[in-house]
């Protein structure tokens, strides 16, 4: 039935309009009553005091006769004490009223508000469940729940065919390696000899073969971390083994490239809800970026703490290198982005975009600052 009202009845200015008038006639009608009851009620005892002196006085108890048997001033005080009363009453009601209507627009609104941030970290099947249409906050949350239901459908479609465009990408890039490596292996067993010119050119074959698998898998990845799925692998995380993790596999490489890698790490246990092995990646890429772009004997520090509230967790690797330009440090979360173009140091330009994305799925952010020199990346995760 309320769903067959006009659009202009539906509009909460209308409805709030229409439900102050009826709580306003309401409260003049109960005002009323309310008076009219009490100053019976009132009238009523001086009735029986009158009626009470007339039986004294017909029966020769009492003489004297009041000439003004209801004063003015107590007519008075029983009107402003009957509108005390309305008022008080009527008050009570319309605030209840209010506190009413406020607490259900609320709850509509915070409901939409869980329904969009869960959206926003990837959730996209939650749903306000609002039926009716009857209001503004209504049809919003009607609007968001179709329109979610949409965007969930066309995630769902784009999944399929990236699935299936991995699928048909990546086979054919698996058989040319493995064609690669089987034509190398019989160039250099064939009685003819081969020129240096093509074992060389094979080679970059192999090389951008396997370059190229590479990206597509770390695309993948990315691609699934930003999605949320990996959020079903969470558990009970403690960053400071994180580090030791990483500092052990790469304390030894760094030394083998002619740096130093330094960790420092809180005393006590950093404990989150993560995902381990995302976790050691990003760290792992973190390092790896510094050691790949940092001149011999520069020194790599590896650290995590707390923040005086105890409410976020955060990892740090600095290095005192040639840092990144102010104007760069944006982009270079962009997927493939490189900041020097002519560099060709077998990198991919994902490194800091899959940090990013395991930042985010951890609810969490990455930020990159100045060292002077050097550069130094910061990444905070909240501990829900």
């Amino acid at each position: 039935m309320i769903n067959c009202l006009p659009l202009w009845m539906k509009s909460s200015a209308t409805q709030q309009g229409v439900m102050f008038a009826v709580v306003s006639l309401f409260s003049l009608v109960l005002m009323a009553s309310v008076t009219i009851a009490y100053v019976d009620y009132e009238l009523g005892k001086q009735n029986s005091e009158i009626v009470k002196e007339s039986k004294q006085r017909t029966t020769g108890d009492k003489h004297d006769i009041d000439d003004d048997p209801i004063e003015d001033d107590d007519i008075i005080a029983v009107l402003i004490s009957g509108f005390i009363l309305a008022g008080v009453l009527v008050s009570l009601f319309t605030i209840a009223i209010v506190v009413a209507m406020s607490r259900l627009s609320q709850h509509r609104i915070s409901r939409i508000e869980q329904v969009l941030n869960a959206a926003a970290d990837g959730d996209l099947s939650a749903r306000t469940g609002e039926k009716n249409t009857y209001n503004d906050l209504a049809r919003i949350s009607v609007s968001v729940d179709e329109m979610l239901s949409r965007l969930e459908g066309s995630v769902a479609a784009m999944s399929d065919i990236s699935a299936n465009i991995a699928h048909e990408l990546k086979t054919p890039i698996t058989r040319l390696r493995h064609n690669l490596l089987t034509l190398r292996d019989e160039a250099e067993t064939a009685p003819i000899a081969h020129s240096q010119n093509f074992m060389s050119e094979l080679d970059h074959a192999l090389s951008d073969s396997q370059r190229l698998a590479a990206i597509f898998d770390a695309l993948l990845r990315i691609t699934q971390i930003e999605s949320g799925a990996r959020r079903s692998r969470f558990t009970e995380t403690d960053l400071t083994q994180i580090v030791d993790t990483v500092a052990e596999i790469y304390v030894d490489v760094a030394e083998d490239a002619g740096m130093q890698l330094l960790v420092h790490k809180a005393q006590s246990p950093l404990l989150i809800q993560g995902d381990r092995e995302l976790l050691i990646q990003q760290a792992a890429n973190l390092i790896e970026n510094a050691l790949r772009y940092c001149a011999s004997g520069s020194v790599i520090r590896l650290s995590c703490g707390a923040d005086n509230n105890h409410s976020l967790v955060w990892l740090k690797v600095e290095d005192n290198g040639l840092g990144i330009a102010e104007a760069e440090r944006e982009r270079v979360f962009e997927r493939l982005y490189r900041v020097d173009k002519s560099r060709t140091d077998g990198g991919l330009g994902l490194g800091l975009s899959l940090a990013k994305a395991v930042a985010g799925l951890h609810h969490g952010t990455i930020a990159l600052h100045d060292c002077k020199p050097g550069l130094g990346v910061m990444v905070s995760i909240p501990r829900v």
